[in-house]
């Protein structure tokens, strides 16, 4: 019964906020590879992977956005000791702040974004504070990426990058992290 209030609370923010002047985008998702710092008094870097799935947006007229996305995957690469080294989960929210809403190629946005309903239990969950850098190239793109993007919404960035401040089950840690669109990852590798 809780599932369900969440799922319809989502569903009508989305209705609200579409209702204010909101334009919906979609994107196949982002691969992140990173690392993190923590605060445990553990020495050196941890790196890590983050990669989410299907992201849905929907960004206001002066600048404010609201994103979910129905999977994110989150695992620390070098330190199989590291307790909580892993995170799956399906109910990932985004609220953020387009500084530069004004311009096409790229943005900056303040975030926080909040990560739930894990696979490893239902109290497993992870907050990112930070800042969000996207940046879009038309140039690279194929005409029918293009034409998608104008047509059905389709919102795929070129490259991708966050920094700010996480909490993973509690526990505070600063995290950089440099992302690629997994249709552009796909594209690179296999080509058209």
């Amino acid at each position: 019964m809780k599932n369900k209030k969440i799922y319809l609370t989502i569903v009508l923010i989305f209705l609200s906020v579409n209702a204010f002047c909101a334009d919906f985008f979609w994107d196949f998702g982002t691969a992140f590879i990173g690392g993190k710092l923590g605060y445990d008094g553990s020495g050196g870097p941890v790196f890590e992977a983050d990669i989410q799935v299907l992201d849905l947006r929907l960004e206001t007229d002066i600048g404010f956005l609201f994103a979910f996305s129905p999977f994110n995957t989150w695992a620390v690469l070098n330190r199989p000791q590291e307790p909580y080294i892993n995170l799956t989960t399906f109910a990932n929210f985004t609220l953020g702040y387009d500084i530069f809403r004004f311009r096409k190629d790229f943005e900056i946005i303040p975030y926080i974004s909040g990560y739930g309903v894990a696979i490893e239990g239902l109290k497993r969950f992870r907050v990112d504070i930070g800042v969000l850098f996207n940046m879009y190239a038309d140039l690279i793109w194929p005409k029918e990426i293009l034409a998608a993007a104008e047509n059905y919404h389709l919102r795929g960035e070129l490259f991708a990058g966050k920094l700010g401040i996480r909490l993973n089950q509690g526990q505070p840690q600063v995290y950089a992290d440099l992302g690629v669109n997994l249709f552009g990852l796909g594209f690179v590798l296999f080509g058209k």
